[in-house]
């Protein structure tokens, strides 16, 4: 009997501590309990809710996505800092606001049906205070308790940015590609008139005329190739901000007028041009404001068809020069014209594309009147209704053109040349070219070889190209003025380079003049121009070295 009274106390007993044990859990389950403390080995070790519930709330305040807890009436019973800098407001005014107040009033019904549904995803825009509207992606669930609901809110500017940055990028690219095919096909004009004038050249039954045409052939069209090739050198460079700026008094109609002389004699049968131009000074450098001209004249050309017209005025207002360019053209469309400056960007053409052209133009002229203090600015009413292109300039009172220096008669007479170049074709080209007009020339291959001449030959002016091998052109300009009969000498550099830099770098190694290639005769000559008043012989002052 006292054995069955005890197993029955034992089970009341465990029952008891069954029921204290359910009890504590409900009582956890349900927040009434705030710590534990558990007594393992002797020790007691007290555990809190705090300590349980803070690796998560270390992870909700440092997200990037806003996190709010909501009401199931909407307002707020907490949010993270992340959503309240999303929302300009003060982290201790959240609690208790309303947060459909930060939904766009366009998108509230839409953002309650998610919050009735107590679950979904939804993209709507948020509204900050005094700032503009943002795209957020919201995700909605609802809470262990049936009165709360839990909202994460991603800000979706950073991946709209990244989308733009992508976009930007494909457009860049495709751009590069529309570049690279244009230039290949600029450049393959040029070439193939060359070589068929060439083999014109090599007939034996061509006549003289048409020899004479040939050559006129390679000349214009070796001109040509020049000029794209400048424009390439010369965009990067202005477009970069390392272009400086020659200024001085300037008649912005003269040089208007001069521009469109010369393309008059160029442009195509029934295109019109007409010009209307007051005198009108600035304050200018006279090659960059002649670029300008060229560039938007060549593209109002380039884009104007048979019988079209092309209208060009020149006026001033008040303190400001104002230059148009007015086109019966092509046109441009409104996707097309807020890039129309843009480097290599090109609208259509006429369908005969007899200017050609890489898409460089307009962006050169753009930076030029920048950086003489203007604007240009293009409109159309799209495309097949023309476009117009509108200069403004800051306008100086008309000055007296300075007298020109006076000129004294100079002659030509040959000279001994020391030709150092290690392209052979180049080399025999330009020896006898050299020749023909007169002068002795020797020549060489390199560096080395050409210093040795140096000593024999005893040459008064000395061609040498910078790309030598072995010893470059910079170094032998260096040693030749070490030697006696070098100090004196007349010497030039031939590069293919052209920048302010390179003609400093070609002074710096003792060159009297810096040419780029290809070399342009009349240039040469007048370098070889003899000042009678001048003397040049062995007795000549040393240059200091």
């Amino acid at each position: 009997m006292n054995e069955h009274q005890g197993g029955d106390d034992d089970l009341a007993s465990l029952r008891a501590r069954l029921a204290d044990a359910e009890e504590l859990l409900r009582a956890i389950q349900f927040g009434d309990v705030d710590a534990l403390i558990v007594r393992v080995a002797n020790s007691d070790q007290v555990y809190t809710r705090s300590s349980t519930d803070e690796p998560y709330r270390d992870l909700v305040e440092q997200m990037q996505e806003g996190a709010v807890v909501l009401a199931v009436t909407g307002e707020i019973l907490y949010c993270n800092a992340r959503f309240a800098s999303l929302v300009g407001t003060p982290l201790e005014s959240m609690i208790g606001t309303r947060v459909d107040r930060f939904v766009r009033a366009s998108d509230r019904d839409e953002f309650q049906a998610l919050v009735d549904a107590r679950g979904g995803r939804f993209r709507c825009q948020l509204t900050v205070p005094g700032a503009d509207t943002f795209e957020v992606l919201i995700s909605l669930t609802k809470g262990k308790d049936a009165d709360r609901i839990h909202l994460v809110v991603t800000d979706l500017r950073e991946l709209h940015e990244a989308y733009n940055t992508r976009d930007r990028a494909e457009t860049a690219n495709r751009m590069k590609d529309e570049f690279l095919a244009m230039l290949a096909h600029e450049l393959r004009n040029p070439l193939g008139a060359i070589s068929t004038a060439v083999l014109v050249l090599e007939s034996t039954t061509s006549s003289g005329q048409a020899e004479t045409a040939a050559r006129a052939v390679i000349s214009r069209q070796v001109s040509h190739l020049s000029t794209l090739v400048d424009s390439l050198i010369d965009v990067e460079h202005v477009v970069s901000g390392k272009a400086r700026l020659h200024l001085r008094p300037l008649d912005l109609s003269q040089a208007v007028r001069r521009i469109v002389t010369g393309a008059m004699g160029a442009v195509r049968p029934n295109r019109r041009i007409e010009v209307s131009i007051d005198p009108v000074w600035i304050d200018g450098d006279e090659i960059r404001i002649e670029q300008v001209l060229t560039g938007l004249l060549a593209n109002a050309i380039g884009h104007t068809p048979t019988d079209g017209q092309i209208l060009v005025t020149l006026c001033g207002d008040g303190d400001v020069a104002v230059l148009s360019f007015v086109d019966t053209g092509v046109g441009i469309s409104a996707e097309l014209l807020p890039s129309i400056f843009d480097i290599f960007v090109q609208g259509g053409r006429a369908l005969d594309r007899a200017e050609g052209g890489l898409g460089i133009g307009l962006a050169l002229a753009r930076r030029l009147v920048e950086l003489h203090g203007g604007t240009v600015v293009a409109s159309s009413d799209g495309e097949g209704h023309g476009s117009s292109f509108v200069v403004r300039l800051p306008q100086i009172p008309a000055t007296n053109t300075p007298a020109s220096p006076s000129t004294r008669p100079v002659r030509t007479e040959p000279r001994r040349i020391l030709l150092i170049e290690d392209n052979p074709d180049a080399c025999e080209m330009l020896r006898q070219l050299l020749e023909i007009a007169g002068h002795e020339v020797c020549t060489a291959a390199n560096g080395a070889s050409g210093l040795e001449l140096l000593k024999t030959e005893c040459p008064d002016v000395a061609l040498i190209d910078i790309g030598l091998p072995g010893l470059d052109g910079y170094q032998v300009g260096k040693r030749i003025r070490e030697y006696l009969n070098g100090r004196a000498m007349l010497m030039v550099a031939l590069t293919g380079y052209g920048r302010p830099a390179d003609h400093r770098k070609s002074a710096e190694a003792g060159f009297d003049h810096h040419i780029v290639k290809p070399i342009d005769p009349d240039e040469l000559r007048r370098l070889f121009m003899v000042d009678p008043e001048v003397v040049v012989a062995s007795s000549a002052p040393e240059r200091p070295h």
